[in-house]
């Protein structure tokens, strides 16, 4: 028993604005006293100096979405995924996620384009 794709689509693009209408009532970037407790704490942990995050990527095993694009959602690994990018501070709180590249996507090319690269403040 499964439902249509435009049906599919249509309730995937309805939750993910949803989600991105609460998105700035729960997500805020940290205040300087934040940064300095995540520089502190990352210091403290490994020595790293002026580190204000720790940053990674991880690929989010999917099914093959199907169509003639779906072939971009296998990564190099040779199966189908979300690429996503994840930042968190000393005290493993996360910070920032980027969910939305298909799995072929570099990590650089993700991280050129994420909002916390487009707004540093280093």
């Amino acid at each position: 028993m499964g439902i249509h794709q435009t049906t599919a689509s249509r309730v995937i693009k309805k939750v993910s604005n949803a989600i991105a209408a609460l998105w700035p009532r729960y997500v805020k970037m940290p205040s300087n006293d934040e940064i300095y407790q995540t520089k502190n704490g990352l210091f403290q942990i490994a020595r790293f100096q002026r580190v204000i995050g720790c940053i990674d990527g991880k690929h989010i095993r999917i099914r093959s979405p199907g169509g003639e694009d779906a072939e971009v959602f296998r990564n190099q690994k040779s199966y189908f995924s979300i690429n996503t990018q994840i930042v968190c501070n000393s005290a493993l709180k996360i910070m920032d996620i980027v969910a939305d590249w298909p799995g072929s996507t570099q990590d650089s090319k993700i991280f050129n384009n994420c909002r916390l690269n487009r707004n540093r403040r280093l």
